[in-house]
C-alpha cells in the first residue's frame, strides 16, 4: 500500500503515481482550474466540461455528486496525484446497465500533464474498481476514431478494440464514428 499525503483523501483505489477518489466540496477550484487549461484539447471530445464556465459550475457539479450518493446511472471521480494530492483530471462509469453488468467509461487528464501515463493507468485502476466493487463484467470504451489521445491510452490500457461503430458519437453538431474498446473482468484475472 502506498502511503497518501494527509491532504488527500482515502482514495477508491490508487497506485504508486495516481489515485481515484469521489469529489468534496474543497476540489472545485482546482478542477474548474484544470478544466480551463484544458478546454480546447480535452473539450471537443468530452463536451461536458464546456459546462463548468465558471468556479460557480464546477461547485454545482460537486455538489450534485455529493447529493447523490451512489447513483444507479454514474459514478464520477477526480483523479489525484498521490504524492501532493494536485487535481490530475477526472473519470467515471456511465450509461450503466446493472442488468448486464457493464457500463461506460470517460477519462480526461488536464493539459499540463498529458503524456505522463495518467489516462492509462487511471482507465485499469477505474476498470478494476467497477468489476471488484461495483460489480460490472464489462467495461466500455467508445471513443471517436479522430481521439488519438484517447485511443493511446486504450491501447496502452490494454483494453481490447473490438471494432467500429458507425455514426455512434454526437458532438458538437457533428456525427462522428467510434471504436469501441471492452475491458472485462478476467482481463485482471478476475471471475464474472
Amino acid at each position: 500500500m502506498v502511503p497518501m499525503p494527509l491532504n488527500t483523501l482515502t482514495p477508491l483505489c490508487h497506485d504508486e503515481r495516481i489515485a481515484i477518489r469521489p469529489y468534496v466540496a474543497d476540489d472545485a477550484p482546482g478542477v474548474y482550474t484544470a478544466v480551463q487549461e484544458s478546454a480546447e484539447s480535452v473539450g471537443r471530445w468530452l463536451p461536458d466540461l464546456g459546462g463548468a464556465r465558471s468556479l460557480p459550475d464546477v461547485e454545482s457539479y460537486i455538489a450534485a455528486q455529493l447529493e447523490s450518493g451512489c447513483p444507479a446511472r454514474a459514478h464520477n471521480y477526480v483523479i489525484v496525484a498521490c504524492a501532493d494530492g494536485a487535481i490530475l483530471g477526472g473519470c467515471g462509469l456511465t450509461e450503466i446497465v446493472m442488468h448486464h453488468r457493464f457500463a461506460n467509461m470517460y477519462y480526461w487528464v488536464r493539459a499540463s500533464r498529458l503524456g505522463e501515463g495518467i489516462a492509462p493507468r487511471a482507465i485499469r485502476l477505474l476498470a478494476r474498481h467497477g468489476f471488484e466493487t461495483l460489480g460490472f463484467q464489462r467495461v466500455e470504451l467508445v471513443i471517436a476514431v479522430g481521439n488519438a489521445a484517447s485511443v493511446r491510452a486504450a491501447d496502452k490500457a490494454g483494453a481490447l478494440r473490438e471494432g467500429i461503430l458507425r455514426n455512434r458519437i454526437y458532438l458538437h453538431t457533428t456525427t462522428h464514428d467510434a471504436y469501441i474498446y471492452s475491458l472485462v473482468c478476467e482481463d485482471f484475472g478476475l471471475l464474472p
